[in-house]
């Protein structure tokens, strides 16, 4: 059976704290972390510096919540060698924050093509810059995980990449973004399957590859229960996390009601399927 997490990207004013005893009082297995105290770079904050960071994996293994996975913002869309090598060291140092943590992985985008750039080049741009990180995260004992997000919603657009790159490169699959694409749960698993580590979910009533909304769990039009049974029936035992986009959305809901709602509908719905 799967693991039950979310990301941090849905309390991101929360402290390390506050993230922990929210996981332990709702039965949460585990967290990704995107933000803590309204910041995005972990490696700005004392928590995750040299003489902070035991104190830090201490507190979440106190609370019996492991850290799943450090989700960054590298991505390698642009052209421009300093840029890609930023990019790159960007990756290293949260490979550190992961292993320092216990965490298993750490996420990265593939990110936006230039519209003027040429589309065999920049696919292999990308897919080096995928594969250096990939590499870099196995030397420190992690592994990067691509998430299938920007120009890489769906197997169609990410096994290209895959296809020339490092083997060593998994998979964080967000049902949404392949949903909204077009793609159902069967397709995406048939194609990646033996390549996802991780599972972001949310729920929305607009879901097309122009916008979506994101709205309370179970209240919108995503077929999370087709995703759910194919991960069940593959007996996946990653994590499936709640990624509610409150740093981008403020207007959404708190994560007070937000994140408990998740974890209550997604027993229900896991408990539907066994009936």
């Amino acid at each position: 059976m799967f693991k039950i997490g979310f990301s941090t990207l849905g309390c991101p004013g929360y402290s390390v704290e506050q993230v922990a005893a929210l996981a332990r009082d709702n039965g949460f297995d585990g967290v990704e972390i995107r933000f803590i105290r309204g910041v995005v770079d972990l490696a700005t904050l004392e928590e995750f510096s040299a003489g902070r960071i035991a104190d830090t994996a201490k507190i979440f293994a106190d609370a019996g919540v492991e850290v799943s996975c450090i989700d960054t913002s590298v991505r390698f869309g642009s052209g421009d060698p300093d840029e890609l090598a930023t990019q790159r060291e960007i990756a290293k140092i949260n490979c550190e924050i992961a292993g320092a943590l216990g965490a298993r992985y750490i996420r990265v985008f593939g990110g936006t093509r230039p519209a003027d750039a040429d589309p065999d080049t920049s696919l292999q741009t990308i897919a080096d810059g995928l594969g250096t990180v990939a590499d870099d995260a196995h030397a420190a004992g992690i592994e990067a995980l691509l998430e299938t997000h920007d120009d890489f919603c769906t197997a169609a657009t990410v096994q290209p990449l895959l296809d020339r790159t490092s083997d060593r490169l998994g998979v964080l699959w967000d049902f949404m973004h392949s949903f909204r694409n077009g793609e159902s749960a069967e397709q995406t698993w048939s194609a990646l399957g033996p390549r996802i580590r991780q599972v972001h979910v949310k729920d929305g009533s607009v879901a097309t590859p122009e916008k979506f909304d994101l709205v309370l769990t179970g209240t919108g039009i995503v077929p999370l229960g087709d995703a759910i049974r194919v991960l069940r029936a593959a007996d996946f035992t990653g994590y499936v996390d709640f990624e509610w986009e409150k740093a981008w959305h403020p207007e959404i809901e708190p994560p007070e009601v937000a994140i408990p709602h998740f974890r209550q509908a997604l027993q229900t719905l896991i408990s539907g399927q066994e009936n």
